[in-house]
């Protein structure tokens, strides 16, 4: 496959450049690339093309529960509505919020996510259908030492789907500090230490965390040693920022927002030389799985108390080579060798405007126009289609459960 006469971003600056795919890699990157004898060419002359997104943290089945609970205090959200719902959560409904969020996700130019929650083998099942990357974990919690065999899950889940099709890979998903024990939280490190999985954890997203653990109690049960994604660390102070230095943390700064649990120290983050990338958060708590919107408000976030901080180019890697860096993949630029993973836009999008300033424009004016993704090579959004499904059927068939699953018909 050739990709011609685009404007592709490369080292921050649009050039024309044809892009040639082989076997879901970029093989070739300059101007005037001739197609040879049935090789599909694609005209991008009016197109522009970027490295795809990532989203670093996400509960996609929650696509179900979007809207149900607004207005609500986290613990209001979290304890007495969402918990109460998921209970009502089949597999087919998970399966199927999962794939409303990737639709969604793809929309936007995100080529790679991570996910916590569970039914997570019917998530990796979407996954491997749509055509996403994906890092999946299951949910952990245990109540006294009883986690009721979700570990034993999350390694199953590894067993059969870790490495699939080189997009679906398998870490471990501990819920909180509040909802795991610390024998449970060795016992999960202990099995990523052995079997090279990653970690990732809702971490200290809310005050009253800090009644039941520091920071420095959870670290020194072994997160230190293992690929870590401390996800939302609103709380953290930046005397504790540096127990942090091996891990990848997620900040999902709308849903924090949102839940009136406050805004990260990004700025602090950011000048202790921590590799940052952007999340989403679930549907249920964010109702947008864009990661550019959130990355704007994080931006914004920042600006507030001073412009000249939070660069573009940061902002920018966040969103892509320090994603790829988080999820542990390769990928995150256009480079000859790396994966065919781009978002597309077209060049005559009136919020993108002046091209010159394509980036900056993006980052701070633009939210959802793309044109189309590729993973690997293949098209899974082009043009407001989805090519690896039925939208249609699927979008019936979500509406169907998230009315069984909410109770609410209209």
């Amino acid at each position: 496959m050739i990709l011609k006469n685009g404007l592709v971003l490369v080292d921050k600056s649009l050039k024309k450049i044809d892009i040639r795919i082989e076997k879901g890699k970029i093989t070739q990157l300059e101007d005037g690339i001739k197609p040879i004898i049935d090789e599909q060419v694609y005209d991008f002359s009016d197109k522009i093309i970027t490295p795809a997104f990532v989203n670093t943290h996400t509960h996609t089945p929650m696509a179900i529960l979007k809207g149900v609970a607004e207005d609500l205090l986290f613990n209001d959200w979290l304890f007495k509505t969402i918990f109460p719902l998921e209970e009502r959560l089949t597999s087919d409904a998970a399966y199927y919020g999962a794939m409303v969020s990737m639709m969604e996700m793809a929309a936007h130019g995100v080529a790679a996510f991570c996910d916590m929650y569970f039914h997570m083998d019917m998530v990796a099942q979407a996954v491997a259908e749509f055509g996403l990357k994906a890092l999946l974990t299951r949910g952990l919690t245990d109540d006294n030492g009883d986690d009721a065999g979700r570990l034993d899950e999350n390694i199953a889940l590894h067993n059969k789907w870790h490495g699939y099709d080189d997009r679906i890979f398998v870490g471990l998903g501990p819920h909180a500090p509040y909802t795991c024990s610390k024998d449970y939280l060795k016992r999960i490190i202990d099995v990523a230490r052995v079997n090279d999985m990653i970690v990732a954890m809702h971490f200290f997203e809310s005050s009253w965390e800090r009644e039941k653990y520091t920071v420095s109690e959870i670290i020194s049960l072994g997160f230190d040693k293992v690929h870590f994604i401390p996800v939302h660390c609103v709380q953290l102070r930046t005397d504790e920022l540096g127990m942090l230095s091996n891990a990848f943390p997620s900040i999902n700064v709308a849903s924090n927002m949102k839940l009136g649990n406050g805004i990260p120290p990004i700025l602090e983050m950011l000048n202790t030389g921590l590799i940052l990338s952007i999340g989403t958060d679930g549907p249920a708590s964010n109702n947008s799985l864009n990661p550019l919107f959130d990355l704007r408000v994080a931006m914004l976030s920042q600006k507030m108390k001073d412009p000249s901080v939070f660069t573009t180019d940061q902002a920018f890697s966040m969103l892509t080579t320090n994603g790829y860096k988080a999820l542990r993949l390769e990928g995150g630029k256009i480079e000859v060798g790396k994966p065919a993973d781009f978002a597309i836009f077209s060049t005559d999008d009136v919020q993108l405007q002046p091209l010159n300033r394509f980036l900056n424009n993006l980052l701070h004016a633009h939210t959802d126009s793309v044109f189309a993704t590729m993973v690997n090579g293949k098209f899974v959004y082009y043009d407001g289609e989805f090519p690896t499904i039925d939208a249609q059927e699927v979008l019936k068939q979500f509406t169907t459960f998230s009315k069984k699953v909410t109770g609410i018909e209209n």
